[in-house]
């Protein structure tokens, strides 16, 4: 489905993407906010759905919806938990998987505040909260351009780390040198880690910030009913050459936890880190995975055409899930490189 790019902010790409909407399955207690993510930049109050977008796109089924189906209910044979679920309980909701591809990093970048902004602006609009997580590195980076941002009120917005080296600081430090230092938001808006314990300490502690938020009277972030974890209304990732995704790291302790914990404590040499858990990423409301260079491009194919890839960034499973790629990065993908052949 093709929208039309405001021409204040024309961004030029191909864009290979999974239009096919992706059944996921829950009880019919879960609570699911339908946040409009790419409201039109000329009518904010639109509420638009995911397929129509504020610049061209041209898309590629990447993973059948039917498909999905088909192996989530396989897989109850194997699951005990199924015994006790009544059939009739069960809905399908409408979830998404995006992939697209930009024509480079700047691009990418520009992307990334954009979908920032629009998310803000909606939720701040429906519910007049707004919670978002991010990395550091290269993605942190590419926020510099929110400082441009207009019309959001960043007193209303918390702020969060995808994952942190401690006591260091780092990705706060990037991130309010980078952005938000200059957009005015309020500093008790800034979630940092600072308990000055053991990395499990400052795990807990951490997770214990964002449930104080969850359970304020203001409906800022709300708990997921089912799994009892903050739910955050969009979650930014880098994903490395490696496949790992915040201090996630291909078979890891933190890849494999079944602790149910928000946030992991990460003792490895030299990089002492708290992560947030990938239940926790995979509550989020919506999370863009970020990837550039052709030195990702074979990972980024393991992560999106592998079916039995165990990689971290393989595992992100949002009920919104977007991965965003400059050419380098979407250069190995099968879709990618049918529609170079087609131009």
């Amino acid at each position: 489905i093709l929208g039309t790019a405001p021409s204040s902010t024309p961004l030029d790409m191909l864009a290979i993407a999974s239009q096919a909407i992706v059944p996921r399955v829950a009880t019919r207690v879960v609570p699911r906010r339908r946040v409009p993510t790419r409201a039109a930049a000329t009518s904010p109050s639109s509420l638009k759905p995911r397929g129509v977008v504020a610049r061209p796109a041209k898309r590629v089924a990447i993973r059948p919806a039917a498909a999905f189906a088909a192996s989530v209910f396989a897989a109850k044979d194997d699951d005990d938990d199924w015994e006790d679920i009544d059939p009739d309980d069960i809905e399908f909701l409408d979830g998404e998987f995006v992939v697209e591809a930009f024509d480079d990093e700047d691009q990418l970048a520009k992307a990334l505040c954009a979908e920032v902004e629009e998310n803000a602006k909606a939720c701040l609009a429906e519910r007049g909260g707004f919670t978002l997580a991010v990395p550091g590195g290269s993605v942190a980076k590419a926020l510099a351009g929110l400082k441009d941002a207009k019309g959001i009120d960043w007193s209303k917005v918390h702020l969060f780390f995808v994952n942190e080296r401690v006591p260091d600081g780092k990705c706060y430090k990037l991130a309010m040198d980078t952005w938000v230092g200059a957009v005015g938001m309020p500093d008790a808006n800034v979630h940092k880690p600072d308990a000055g314990g053991s990395v499990e300490e400052e795990a807990a502690a951490y997770e214990a910030q964002m449930r104080t938020l969850a359970e304020g009277d203001d409906d800022v972030m709300m708990l997921d009913e089912v799994n009892g974890l903050p739910v955050f209304d969009l979650i930014l990732l880098g994903m490395g050459a490696d496949g790992h995704v915040g201090s996630i790291y291909p078979d890891s302790d933190a890849l494999k936890d079944e602790t149910g914990a928000a946030v992991l404590g990460v003792d490895m040499p030299g990089k002492r880190s708290i992560t947030m858990s990938l239940p926790l990423i995979n509550t989020a409301e919506r999370v863009v995975v970020a990837a550039s260079g052709t030195k990702k491009a074979e990972t980024v194919r393991a992560v999106l055409e592998d079916d039995e890839s165990e990689l971290p960034g393989a595992c992100v499973d949002a009920f919104s899930t977007i991965f965003f790629l400059d050419s380098g990065a979407a250069s190995k993908l099968v879709a990618y490189a049918e529609e170079e052949e087609e131009e």
